[in-house]
């Protein structure tokens, strides 16, 4: 008997630059892959190119960038207790680790992966602009230079992520757009250099502090400090400190319960559990576009609602049959599969 191996990828490559590569990471035993690890990968690609990070049970690492790349991988909460199954037919998720973003990683973009943090990767080096974060779990996010240096973070824009943290305290963030995220600790982009931040349909379970921005359609269970922002349409669970100040006025409400506003864990998934319930408030309860459309709010409204277990929008297989071995001297083998696309 004759053992086989056997790793299908589906690639989207028709809006790639045709001298751009793409590179395979994959660190599973008996599995042949350009890389098996980030950091290696990274040192290889050249500025324009993409990495595909495959799942894994162990973590493959993170790297300092110093060249505009693209990092996808297979998302996250594919398996175990209040999971999203039969999202892929291998349910590991792409756990990666810190990456340190030199100027030179502008327009890099990361989608799909899981335990990503970004953090400056010396004490002058942190100052990439155009960032893309979108379907990751993302850990936290540190900028710590001063806007007086000169430095600052412009148009980022993060994007249906489960967060841990964003600070921003010591640093300068202007022109981000924050949108369908669910934090679970807290956001602070409380600096005087932060300037024109769009904070919008996230569910937020810890503190907010922003300094100049436009913070609306949001779910908030925590203290809020602002200054110069505008706030229109948010939710508040109970009456979280400091968001008093703008109930009443421009479409804000509170005094509401978890169990009122969103469907909860029970029978659900770690990060489908923050959908809203039969009823919620926070239905249609969203700033109105156009005089057309009212979306809800929280992070499953609005045009682009956060995307389950972060699956990246490109096609994937999400059912895999293989035989284990065939017999020597087999030409051939059935293989069965299923894949669909992610929008």
């Amino acid at each position: 008997m004759k053992k086989v191996i056997y790793t299908l990828v589906i690639i989207a490559v028709s809006t790639l630059n045709a001298d751009a590569k793409i590179w395979r990471v994959n660190n599973n035993a008996g599995v042949v892959a350009d890389f098996n690890n980030i950091a290696a990968a990274v040192t290889a690609a050249a500025a324009g190119d993409t990495i595909y990070i495959e799942g894994s049970a162990t973590a493959y690492g993170g790297s300092g960038l110093a060249k505009k790349l693209t990092f996808i991988g297979t998302g996250y909460f594919l398996s175990g207790a209040n999971s999203n199954t039969d999202l892929q037919a291998n349910p590991n998720p792409a756990s990666v680790g810190y990456f340190g973003l030199d100027s030179a990683a502008s327009g890099s973009v990361f989608i799909g992966l899981a335990g990503l943090s970004l953090n400056n990767a010396n004490a002058a080096g942190f100052g990439a602009d155009n960032i893309t974060i979108s379907r990751c779990i993302l850990n936290g996010i540190n900028i710590y230079w001063t806007p007086q240096a000169g430095t600052i973070a412009d148009n980022w824009n993060i994007n249906k992520c489960y967060v841990g943290n964003i600070a921003g305290n010591i640093g300068a963030a202007q022109n981000w757009n924050i949108s369908n995220n669910i934090f679970t600790n807290y956001l602070d982009l409380s600096n005087t250099g932060n300037n024109n931040n769009i904070v919008r349909n996230n569910v937020f379970r810890n503190s907010v502090a922003m300094y100049s921005g436009y913070f609306a359609n949001n779910i908030i269970s925590y203290n809020i400090s602002f200054i110069n922002v505008v706030v229109k349409n948010n939710v508040g669970i109970g009456a979280p400190g400091g968001f008093s100040t703008y109930v009443g006025a421009n479409g804000n409400i509170s005094g509401y319960t978890d169990a009122q506003v969103f469907q909860g864990i029970s029978g659900n998934s770690t990060d489908g559990q923050w959908r809203l319930a039969t009823g919620s408030p926070a239905i249609a309860a969203g700033l109105t576009v156009g005089a057309v459309t009212t979306p809800d709010a929280g992070a499953f409204g609005g045009p682009d609602p956060y995307k389950l277990s972060g699956i990246a929008n490109i096609p994937t297989i999400y059912s895999l049959t293989v035989p284990a071995s065939i017999p020597s001297g087999t030409n051939s083998m059935t293989i069965t599969f299923s894949s669909r696309n992610n929008n």
